[in-house]
């Protein structure tokens, strides 16, 4: 006698169990280490000018995009040097970093935006002292030339004549009071000492070579403005400001950051954005002699990165060494960011374009590596978006509010394709790697149908 075929809903049933248990296991899967109290975070800002200034927002709008409960403006202790000073001033005051973005082409409500006048202003008064030495320059050049005519190299005559040089090209008084003018508006604080975030300011002293760090014993009483200033003060390009009888220039000269002081502050994270890079020329232009065939430019710009990136490197290692409880993510430009690179560290005029190059990059890095990154932060109880796990990446606050920035955020979604392309990623015998490049490329290609559907809407 046949048996009669048995009913399907018991196996549909099975399966749809099975389907809810699985989802289970995959959203318990997805926070593998368990949520912990919150360590102390601090945010460590380096030296780069200006474009390193702007990629450092542009970086710190794509942290926040990617944190669930936290933003930037939320950590506990925050450290800056040069160009950093200035972000890290504005952060520890409340300002978030769109806003901050915002006074790159004048759209902040409060405080408008910044313009060149803000930032260069000619020292007329070290111009007309400058003047006064050239008699005296031409004189030993004269005497030089006459008692000692063979010995006289070129060197020795652009030496000499760089005694005529005012102490600075630019007047450092305009960057500060343009940041006094920004942070004793009501509801901002120009004092370290009553300020409710620990803020460090790095710059050095001129006339010994110490490192001075503003916010830090008796320096507390110093305004945030003039510290800004003084850290800022690029040697040749910004006269020395002067603090209570001290000349001070920019903290770079004692290392692009100083991520030292955030951990002896009691920082269990450090978080240390980094724009100065040496560009691999090898990996982004084969076979060309970048450097070489780019004159005295690219190799100057080339020496200083390599060695203040060099620096850095060192630095963090002795204190991973030390502290093997800390946790150290250092956010940078990728090695062959010939963008990065091209550009003349206080180039004005790029400020808006390197910002959102900083967030789309540093966003982009940050997906690559989100489980390394998702497992740090556990460890200190920071969670991130939910969104973000499921690798659901979309494009957050817009840079211009009537839409015009749908276009440039198509050129760096396509960018984000380039740099999947160029990256040399290990490959692995199981084609992880492959599988992972081709996740991305579909979440490109779907980031890139909604940027259609959004430019559909806007026509």
């Amino acid at each position: 006698m046949r048996r009669s075929a048995p009913s399907s809903q018991p196996r549909k049933e099975t399966s749809l169990a099975m389907n809810k248990s699985l989802e289970r296991t995959h959203q318990n899967s997805v926070h593998r280490v368990p949520i912990m109290k919150r360590s102390k975070v601090a945010l460590v800002l380096a030296g780069g000018g200006i474009t390193g200034a702007v990629y450092e927002v542009g970086a710190l709008r794509a942290i926040d995009n990617i944190l669930s409960d936290l933003t930037v403006n939320d950590f506990d202790i925050y450290v800056g040097t040069s160009a950093g000073a200035l972000i890290c001033a504005l952060i520890a005051n409340g300002f978030s970093p769109e806003e901050i973005i915002q006074t790159l082409d004048n759209r902040h409500p409060e405080i408008g935006g910044i313009h060149v006048k803000d930032l260069f202003r000619a020292d007329l008064a070290e111009y007309l002292r400058s003047l006064s030495n050239i008699p005296r320059a031409l004189w030993r050049l004269g005497a030089a030339s006459l008692t000692h005519p063979f010995n006289l190299a070129l060197s020795d005559i652009l030496w000499e004549l760089t005694r005529v040089l005012p102490a600075g090209l630019y007047d450092s008084e305009a960057l500060e009071q343009y940041v006094r003018r920004i942070l004793e508006r009501p509801g901002r604080c120009n004092r370290f000492d009553f300020l409710e975030k620990k803020l460090f300011i790095v710059a050095t002293e001129l006339d010994t070579g110490a490192r001075a760090v503003f916010g830090q014993g008796g320096k507390g009483i110093v305004p945030i403005s003039r510290a800004v200033a003084a850290s800022s003060a690029i040697p040749v390009i910004y006269r020395p400001v002067r603090i209570f009888g001290k000349d001070y220039v920019d903290g770079g000269l004692h290392g692009t950051a100083s991520l030292d002081l955030a951990i002896e502050a009691g920082a269990k994270l450090v978080i240390c954005i980094n724009s100065m890079v040496p560009l691999n020329a090898e990996r982004a232009f084969p076979n060309q002699h970048y450097m070489r065939s780019h004159g005295i430019q690219a190799i100057v710009n080339q020496t200083v990165r390599t060695l203040l990136h060099s620096t850095l490197r060192y630095h963090i290692k002795n204190l991973r060494a030390k502290y093997p409880d800390v946790d150290i993510i250092l956010i940078q430009p990728e090695w062959d960011d010939e963008r990065m690179f091209s550009h003349y560290p206080m180039h004005f005029a790029s400020r808006l374009a390197l910002a959102e190059h900083g967030f789309f990059t540093v966003t982009n890095g940050l997906m690559r590596r989100l489980d390394y990154y998702q497992q740090i932060l556990e460890r200190h109880g920071i969670e991130l978006k939910s969104s973000i796990v499921n690798d659901e990446f979309s494009v957050r606050r817009p840079f211009h509010p009537d839409g015009s920035h749908l276009h440039l955020s198509q050129n760096a979604l396509e960018q984000r394709l380039v740099l999947a392309e160029r990256s040399v990623l290990p490959t692995s015998t199981n084609g992880e790697t492959a599988f992972d490049l081709q996740g991305s490329l579909n979440r490109l290609e779907r980031n890139l149908k909604r940027l259609e559907r959004l430019l559909e809407k806007t026509d």
